[in-house]
Order: structure tokens, then C-alpha cells, then sequence
């Protein structure tokens, strides 16, 4: 069994460091992509407790979920424009806000809508860079036309979404961009509504970013943001020891370097497979970063009792293997190992 833990005291401490960072402006939860890992359900009951009342999903079934395990009276923004009729029966049977990115979005929401003899909410998402979907700023006729003509969808809402790993100026490009939009729809006589283009991660990469009326929290949640944020890190697996051998001398170990003593050795049943080892990276370069072995930077792997492991030899897809030889520590044993959730699979996710 391999157990996806994930620390209620350090959420609710992340969650503080995001409060002050966001200087008052009111908080929404992103759920997308299962809470960045973190798991849909458990983790909008936490936020929950930390006054979170309004939240972002990915999906219509989400939404859908949501709703099942409890948050009836929550509100929920999908964070994408669809088209899909099935999907657009789900978020107006959920009582979700719909997102429109386009006018084929706008006309199937509309149209469901009517035949429905119900008003839906929308929110406008509007694509200043970031190359995810929305209305181009250059596309207010369209975006007006929504407001002006589309009698059964009512726009509460207008949003962006800045580029992941963007510099503090390239943010900044955008959001000037995002205010123009604003601005020209404010002087057509549009009624914005809830305004809101920056995630969390953002307040830890440029300071005095406007911050509109809300603030979306996302992966800043877990805690696994480069440089010195005050956040810690979220999500460790709980796996046990499967197995012990004993490595002996001249034995080629360590990619390909051999053994000058002998080693006793405990194969772990964690890989990349699970996650073991990737995280994302917004610092720099853009993309996925592998923890190379020896690095200063490499995963915790440690006993119950805190006692550290030292990894040995090449990484598996679904093992890999600990040096026991000055450790009292054998098979059973529950081993503890950083992991991002983001990139854990199928494992087992509990609150602790």
C-alpha cells in the first residue's frame, strides 16, 4: 500500500502566508487537475475550513462531485470554455458558472439555456498570452455581443490567466492588457462584475501585482515553489520496505560504480512511476525537472522516526532501492518519501 499523505497544519499554515501575501483581496480555491494533486474533495474541505467559499474546477463532473460530497452552497467557476452540450448540461444541472472563451462557447451556453427556461452565469475569460483559451483582447465586438444579445446567459465575470513562469514584467505586460479590455468594456457600458487574473504562485514572483477582486489559490498550496517563499511543502508517501539484500563487494551499484563494501540494501516500491523525483520548476526554464542522484535538492526519504535513507543505484519506474547497511530498519518497515502531488499516481490520498 502506498499512502499519499497530506498535512492539514501545513496546508493551514500555507494558507496564512498566501492570506498575507494577498493583502486582504479575497480568496478562491483552484481545484484543477484534483487540486494540483492534492485530491478534489479533501482538499476544498480545507480550504473550506480556512474561509475559502467560492472555488475553480477543471471539469463539469467536478463540479458535479462537489456538489455530491457537501458544498451546496459554495460557488464553482469552471475554468474552461466548452462547447459540449453533455458538459454544459453538467455545470447548469451543478449550478456551476460557465466560463466563455469564444462565441461558439457563448451561442451552445445560450442555447441550453433557453431551451431550459433558465438564465445561466457566465464569467468572460479573456486570453492576454498565456495561449489557454479566452476572447482575444482585439475581440470586444464579440465579447459585447455576449452582453448585449445573449438573453439567457448573464456575465458576472471577467477573468485572464497569466503564463506559468512568466518574470514579474512580462506579468505585468499582461495585466496592463487585461485592464484595457477592462476599461473599454466599462466605457460600453459592461457591468465586469468579479474581476480576477492572479493564482497564488504569482504573489511570490512579483510584488504589488493589482490584484482585482480575488485571488485564485493553486500549487502555491503545496508549498513547492523555487526561492525562499515562508511556505512548506505538502504531501509525503508513506510506502514500507518489500525487501533486503545484501550488495557484496566489487558488485556494480550507484550507476555502475561498484560496491567497496558490502551493502545491505532495502528495495522501496516508490519510482517515477509515482512521481518520485519531478516537480515542476518556475523558475528559469519552463517544464519538468528530475532530482538527480546526489544533489543537494534530491527528495527526503527517511524513516518513521525520522531517520534518513541514502538512495542507491538507478531509478525504476515503480522502485527503488535504500542503503540499510548502518540502519536497524528491515522488511516492513514504513518508509516516508517526498513527492509532489501534482505528479503522484495512483495512490491512496488521506488528510492528516
Amino acid at each position: 500500500m502506498k499512502t499519499l499523505k497530506i498535512e492539514r497544519a501545513r496546508i493551514r499554515q500555507n494558507m496564512a502566508v498566501i492570506k498575507e501575501r494577498a493583502r486582504g483581496t479575497v480568496l478562491w480555491g483552484m481545484l484543477t487537475s484534483d487540486a494540483y494533486g492534492l485530491g478534489l474533495t479533501q482538499t476544498a474541505h480545507l480550504m473550506r475550513d480556512e474561509g475559502v467559499r467560492s472555488f475553480c474546477v477543471s471539469t463539469p463532473a467536478d463540479a458535479a462531485a462537489l456538489r455530491a460530497g457537501g458544498f451546496t452552497d459554495e460557488e464553482l467557476l469552471l475554468m474552461r470554455s466548452t462547447a459540449i452540450a453533455e458538459e454544459i448540461e453538467t455545470l447548469l444541472d451543478a449550478g456551476c458558472i460557465a466560463t466563455l472563451g469564444s462565441q461558439a462557447a457563448a451561442m451552445a451556453l445560450a442555447g441550453i439555456a433557453e431551451r431550459r427556461s433558465t438564465v445561466a452565469e457566465a464569467h468572460l475569460k479573456v486570453d492576454t498570452g498565456a495561449g489557454c483559451c479566452g476572447f482575444f483582447p482585439q475581440e470586444m465586438e464579440k465579447m459585447l455581443s455576449v452582453v448585449r444579445y445573449m438573453q439567457h446567459v448573464a456575465v458576472s465575470g471577467v477573468y485572464t490567466e497569466l503564463r506559468e513562469g512568466s518574470s514579474s514584467k512580462a506579468m505585468r505586460a499582461q495585466l496592463s492588457e487585461f485592464d484595457r479590455v477592462l476599461d473599454r468594456l466599462r466605457k460600453e457600458g459592461v457591468e465586469t462584475g468579479v474581476v480576477h487574473a492572479v493564482h497564488s504562485s504569482a504573489l511570490f514572483r512579483a510584488a504589488d501585482l493589482p490584484l482585482y477582486n480575488v485571488v485564485r489559490v493553486d500549487a502555491a498550496l503545496s508549498g513547492r515553489l523555487p526561492g525562499r517563499t515562508g511556505l512548506v511543502r505538502v504531501g509525503v508517501v508513506e510506502t514500507r520496505i518489500a525487501e533486503e539484500r545484501w550488495i557484496p563487494v566489487g558488485q556494480a551499484v550507484d550507476g555502475g560504480r561498484k560496491a567497496k563494501s558490502a551493502i545491505r540494501a532495502g528495495v522501496v516500491p516508490l519510482g517515477l512511476g509515482d512521481g518520485f523525483g519531478i516537480e515542476a520548476s518556475l523558475s528559469g526554464r519552463e517544464g519538468l525537472r528530475r532530482f538527480i542522484f546526489g544533489s543537494a535538492s534530491a527528495p527526503s526519504i527517511r524513516l518513521q522516526n525520522g531517520e534518513k535513507l541514502k538512495r542507491l543505484g538507478r531509478l525504476g519506474a515503480d522502485w527503488l532501492l535504500v542503503d540499510l547497511t548502518h540502519s536497524e530498519a528491515g522488511v516492513g518497515a514504513p518508509v516516508l518519501i517526498d513527492v509532489d502531488p501534482m505528479y503522484a499516481r495512483g495512490l491512496t490520498k488521506t488528510v492528516v
